[in-house]
């Protein structure tokens, strides 16, 4: 168990925190036919495409509502309907995601009530000709609209993904009235029904808010779940998917990550659904033609089916909410995992498959985990002793670290965006809620080998003289950043083999350049000096076996 610290200054100096809507569009992005719009400013969607559209190298659907100061003070509802007007029209995504900003927030406005009577007007007027939208969706079908409240001046990436995916799961999946539970007032067009909380957005889907999924849970914890199961499966329009099984995953999985998982799932005989897919909207294809909304992702339709899964998967802390929420109002299993990193983790998920399916492990799920086990015994000579400094998301940084711990690494600095449940199980003793600078305090005083972070954190290695390896968000001084793998066996060891490879070079330039490896104290003096573990001739001189080949005439 790791002790969480709050970092000393009371300014950030060199941030490592995202906001919240951006975390918000990524979810969005994981899903077909999407538009994700931000309610706020038209800087604040520039700045977080700008950041997506250099992480992924992609086209970044995303808009705005632009609000400007006069619109800010006099009231943001005009606004927002004529870009929701204009994107209905023009674009027609068959999912919008509509993301609340810090001025849409902070001025204090019901976005949800402005949302709610704007899809009554619609449903009252709207007579749009029955034409196909552009994304291929059906004629007259309307898309579904989901509010989120992302304020971006508290929590942060994490917080804005959470909250997203548990409002698109409270919009597909119906579930029962309650006291406790905000009462949803639906809107039909066609075939489409919109739900929109009757109570203001910002009640619903902050994590911790009183109508969390939390305490929806205690007062239906005495019901029936094969009762509420059936009567999902039945609004759906059908029975109980015995192959099906709902995957709500965190920020942590990249696309290749998302590809392995979807994978070894469906070696198991099961139907995966992804929630969100960015392994098919961002992943780096190359669409036929350009469209406005995202080329790729788990579609409308998959969506709505959630309810009909027998079992619920959670990958990832983040998407814990989401899944239990899911869970309760299906009375499907849950399976949860903080990550999927490492061996523990994803032995852990081929059991609870072999227990859900009855089936045994295929040859290749068998094969990659023995990969993986090689690697750790392998990659172990050089990562085993190293002093690593971490700088991530708190699940990505639970993840990356706990791999690195069990090759036999040491944490000597851990630094997370934003406070977070997951990072209490961090194997190692501490986890500081900071920045960057922190994160160069604490890797200089540790002596850290090596640095894992996104392209911000390269600065902090070379200042120290610590090798780099980009693990997380944004990386956009490298190529492929979203198919690069951190989970699963595959992942995992890709991991591991770019860690220690990249400590091996970093050695072999120092032993070249004549100069040892040194890290600097608080005060500028050297600390002490460091010695990266290295196998015999993988870094620098060659060993005398090596000589002996070279010599041999055979």
């Amino acid at each position: 168990m790791a002790e969480i610290v709050t970092g000393e200054r009371q300014a950030t100096i060199d941030p490592l925190k995202h906001s919240q809507p951006l975390g918000g569009a990524l979810v969005f992005l994981g899903l077909a036919g999407s538009l994700p719009i931000m309610h706020g400013a038209q800087g604040c969607a520039s700045f977080a495409k700008a950041l997506l559209t250099r992480h992924f190298n992609e086209p970044i659907p995303l808009q705005t509502t632009a609000i400007t100061e006069v619109t800010a003070v006099l009231g943001s509802g005009e606004a927002m309907v004529e870009t929701l007007d204009a994107i209905r029209k023009k674009q027609r995504p068959e999912i919008i995601g509509l993301l609340t900003t810090g001025v849409t927030e902070v001025s204090g406005e019901d976005v949800g009530g402005q949302l709610r009577k704007y899809l009554s007007a619609w449903n009252e007027t709207d007579s749009s000709g029955p034409e196909a939208g552009a994304n291929g969706s059906a004629p007259g079908r309307a898309p579904l609209i989901v509010g989120v409240s992302t304020p971006d001046f508290i929590g942060g990436l994490s917080d804005g993904w959470s909250a997203a995916l548990e409002a698109l799961v409270r919009a597909v999946v119906p579930a029962e009235h309650s006291e406790t539970e905000p009462s949803e007032a639906r809107y039909f067009t066609g075939r489409t029904a919109f739900i929109a909380a009757s109570a203001p957005v910002t009640h619903l889907t902050t994590p911790g808010s009183a109508g969390s999924a939390e305490a929806a849970r205690s007062t239906r914890s005495a019901r029936s779940l094969g009762s509420a199961a059936r009567r999902v499966a039945a609004a759906d329009g059908g029975a109980l998917d015995p192959r099906q099984l709902a995957v709500l995953v965190g920020p942590s999985l990249t696309a290749a990550d998302l590809d392995e998982l979807g994978e070894l799932i469906r070696a198991f005989g099961l139907d995966p659904v992804l929630v969100p897919d960015l392994s098919g909207s961002v992943d780096g294809h190359l669409a036929p033609a350009w469209q406005p909304t995202t080329t790729g992702g788990t579609g409308l339709a998959r969506l709505r089916a959630l309810g009909r899964s027998r079992a619920v998967l959670v990958a990832g802390a983040t998407a814990a909410a989401a899944g239990d929420l899911l869970a309760a109002r299906t009375g499907a299993r849950i399976l949860r995992h903080r990550h999927l990193s490492g061996l523990t983790e994803m032995d852990t998920l081929v059991t609870e498959l072999i227990e859900l399916t009855g089936a045994s492990a295929p040859a290749r799920v068998r094969q990659a985990r023995a990969r993986l086990a090689d690697g750790l015994l392998d990659t172990h000579f050089v990562l085993g002793g190293a002093r690593v400094a971490l700088a991530m998301e708190p699940e990505t940084l639970v993840a990356v670290g706990s791999l690195l711990h069990d090759v036999g690494a040491e944490v000597v600095a851990a630094v997370s965006p934003t406070a977070a449940p997951v990072l209490a199980d961090a194997p190692w003793d501490e986890v500081v809620v900071g920045d960057l600078t922190d994160l160069a305090e604490r890797a200089r005083a540790g002596g850290a080998h090596l640095v894992l972070g996104s392209s911000h954190a390269r600065e902090v290695a070379d200042r120290i003289g610590a090798a780099h390896l980009p693990v997380g968000f944004p990386i956009f001084d490298r190529l492929g950043a979203a198919l690069a793998g951190t989970a699963g066996y595959a992942g995992s060891l890709r991991l591991l083999i770019d860690a220690a490879n990249r400590l091996l070079d970093h050695e072999h330039v120092h032993r070249r350049s004549g100069r040892r490896f040194s890290v600097s104290g608080a005060d500028g003096q050297p600390a002490h000096r460091t010695e990266i573990p290295t196998q015999p001739g993988s870094a620098g001189e060659s060993d005398q076996l090596d000589n002996l080949f070279q010599e041999s005439p055979c």
